[in-house]
């Protein structure tokens, strides 16, 4: 009855370790204590499997608190908890007396960061005790039974089933082993001390935080883009702006690029870093105007190279950083999404640009033709299409600038041949070209395009302040008092601390 217990016991081990893909964390010297943690089932954090013929209640009792010490151990090492546990017990009989309340109950510490779960699976009881624990691991069990061998088994049966489990288990550590010594972090550590020398010129030549330093090094500046200055699409990668931006870029980059850099060696690595980079420059370009810099883009890119691993290898993926890599990946994405000041849409850019350079350069000792050109013609599409778009929205941006600047000088029909006719070029109602062209149509006394313009803002959106003020200023110009008033009045609405607005008001009056 023991061995066949013992066979049993390895063999539920062996169905939960090849069969439904658990991780072994740990096996005692004896073997008869495994740890395993479960691929899908997330209700319980790790299953422990204990080999012990129970005699007394209380020896279960003292089992379960000697593993709720374990556990403790564990969190107080800075293991994250809670710790979730289903305990199962494989036994030739059940207790004597009656079962502890440890076990009838369940074991809790810790405010309910370890929770034990307990089951015992014995001989004469073995098809309901398994039909629980289907019901708690949502796997497949029952089978175990009918699977079971009706001749005797022998020590050498154990054995075969043991070293199953043990062979398959230092495979799959080879293979994440061998994941990762692909090469040597070279050039991770070459563009952190570029960047870091970047950030010392930017202070001594103005300062990291100067927007006109900045362009004059290469930032992602749209309209200069838009003139031809096609390198500012991956200088941005050495530039940071302020110290604490180049400190978190910094650190991520150390952190992170050297798991790729080893993943795909050292020149795969730089290609990987290169295309992510000019990936979310590329699409920074075509959907944020402003100035932007900083490493974010390639470290999204080295975040992408890893997440194909996991299209390469899921269960190693898994098994080692996908998890968490899923969860950093999504926090910084969310927090782009909350906080104004990050570039979102290069981390995007740098994150589907690492994936594809991946696809392209392959894992070392794979050559899969087929993904290389999927990627290669995926990712031309990608750069090409988001530089044709960022080009029209920057012709926006540039002609919106020199715009600016001619009504400044006050060249207002200079100005209105060139807004008019990025409007009917471009066929857009873009506000900032409406809202200009109709400052240069009341200085040239064309109020009837002026008033047409003001009031296509306005019902594209009522809140933009500045438009109701200019209709103010139009229907003074045309003697519509109360017109004036009423929109001076809806100007102040939405900015209601503005002394250009209420002085306009006053005026009215005098």
């Amino acid at each position: 009855m023991v061995i066949d217990q013992d066979y049993f016991y390895w063999s539920l081990i062996e169905e939960l370790v090849l069969k439904q893909k658990y991780t072994i964390l740990a096996i005692s010297q004896d073997s008869h204590e495994v740890l395993l943690e479960p691929f899908r089932n997330k209700q319980f954090s790790i299953v422990r499997l204990r080999r012990m013929d129970v005699d007394w209640g209380n020896s279960l009792a003292l089992d379960i608190q000697h593993a709720g010490q374990k556990f403790e151990q564990l969190l107080r090492s800075g293991v994250r908890g809670p710790i979730h546990v289903m305990n199962i017990y494989v036994s030739s009989l059940p207790p004597v007396d009656d079962y502890p309340e440890e076990f009838e109950k369940g074991y809790s510490r810790l405010k309910g960061k370890i929770d034990i779960t307990s089951t015992l699976l014995v001989k004469n009881e073995l098809e309901e005790g398994l039909q629980k624990l289907e019901e708690a691991l949502n796997v497949p069990l029952i089978h175990k039974i009918e699977n079971q061998p009706a001749q005797n088994i022998e020590i050498e049966d154990i054995q075969q089933v043991r070293n199953r489990v043990i062979n398959h288990h230092n495979q799959l550590r080879d293979e994440e082993r061998e994941i990762f010594q692909n090469g040597k972090p070279f050039f991770t550590y070459i563009f952190l001390a570029i960047q870091i020398i970047m950030f010392l010129f930017l202070e001594l030549f103005g300062g990291s935080t100067n927007t006109e330093t900045l362009i004059r090094f290469g930032a992602k500046y749209n309209p200069l883009i838009f003139e031809g200055e096609w390198w500012r699409f991956f200088t941005p990668v050495v530039l940071h702006i302020g110290f604490l931006h180049l400190l978190m870029n910094s650190v991520s980059l150390y952190y992170i690029g050297p798991a790729v850099e080893r993943a795909y060696g050292s020149f795969k690595f730089l290609f990987i870093y290169f295309v992510s980079g000019i990936a979310g420059t590329i699409v920074s370009f075509a959907f944020s105007p402003s100035l932007s810099a900083g490493a974010s883009g390639a470290i999204f890119g080295c975040f992408g190279a890893l997440l194909y691993i996991g299209v390469h290898n899921r269960e190693v993926f898994f098994r080692t950083m996908g998890s968490n890599l899923l969860v950093i990946v999504g926090i910084n994405l969310a927090l782009g999404f909350v906080i104004p000041s990050v570039d979102n849409a290069g981390h995007i850019g740098g994150l589907v640009g690492g994936f594809l350079a991946a696809l392209i350069v392959q894992l070392p000792k794979k050559k899969l033709i087929l993904y290389r050109l999927i990627g290669l013609i995926a990712t031309v599409i990608l750069l090409v299409g988001f530089y044709r778009y960022g080009m029209n929205q920057a012709e926006i941006q540039y002609t919106t600038i020199r715009g600016q600047e001619l009504i400044k000088e006050e060249k207002f029909q200079e100005a209105y041949s060139l807004l008019s006719n990025a409007i009917v070029n471009e066929n857009s109602a873009n506000n900032d070209l409406l809202l200009l062209l109709s400052v240069t149509e009341i200085e040239l006394r064309k109020f009837d395009q002026a008033e047409q313009h003001l009031q296509q803002i306005i019902s594209n959106d009522d809140s933009i302040h500045q438009a109701h003020y200019f209709l103010a200023v139009l229907y003074i110009n045309i003697g519509e008092i109360s017109l004036a008033e009423e929109a001076i009045a809806n100007a102040l609405k939405y900015e209601p601390t503005n002394e250009g607005y209420k002085s306009f008001k006053n005026s009215i009056h005098n």
